[in-house]
């Protein structure tokens, strides 16, 4: 009986972990996907690349577009002759578009009937009211500000962006736009010349 109550005392004190063990390393986080590994894209503009059509001033598209200018309300790009804008946004090097945010003033003059084309050169007004866009966008008021997702599929491998607005919120004269953001991710593109040789000296093996 002693043996045993010996015997059970040993098993345990084997069993109890010791206090000098190190606890074990927090696994690290999942990577970013989907929605949150998109990034702002402003800082892949090209800004030589960038115009607005039939705005009353013709070097106000940053207003809308540029950090520190897109978030002060009043900082606008105004159409100028209607209520229609043409607005045309080239990236430095290709992206995969994912979601956009169009937001502008409170007073009805904000954008509502949106068509995005990809990739598309020169289009005038003429073009964009026929031919058929990537993605149409019909903004309820609920909508301005807010990241409004695109068909991710319609927009890879996009160099240039054309973004053509036709009618604003309250049918006003002229449409107003404070703030225009795009979200997504540069396309990865290998530089061959990049890697070195490590499988022995040039000619080896010839």
């Amino acid at each position: 009986m002693f043996n045993r109550s010996v015997a059970a005392m040993s098993k345990l004190a084997s069993a109890a972990p010791t206090s000098s063990a190190a606890a074990a390393p927090a696994p690290p986080p999942p990577p970013a996907y989907g929605a949150a590994a998109m990034v702002d894209l402003e800082p892949n503009f090209l800004w030589s690349g960038c115009e607005v059509l039939n705005a009353a001033k013709k070097d106000s598209l940053q207003n809308a577009l540029k950090q520190g200018m897109r978030d002060q309300e009043l900082m606008l790009v105004e159409s100028d002759a209607d209520e229609q804008l043409l607005i045309t946004i080239t990236f430095q090097s290709k992206v995969k578009l994912q979601s956009i945010s169009i937001s502008g003033p409170g007073d009805g003059r904000a954008p509502k009937a949106v068509k995005l084309f990809a990739n598309r050169s020169n289009l005038n007004f003429d073009d964009v009211e026929t031919m058929n866009a990537e993605q149409e966008l019909e903004l309820t008021p609920e909508m301005l500000g807010e990241r409004t997702e695109l068909k991710f599929v319609k927009f890879q491998n996009v160099e240039r962006l054309t973004i053509f607005i036709s009618a604003n919120q309250g049918d006003e004269e002229s449409t107003a736009l404070s703030e225009l953001r795009l979200w997504g991710t540069s396309v990865a593109t290998t530089d061959m010349s990049a890697f070195k040789r490590v499988a022995g000296e040039k000619g080896e093996g010839e």
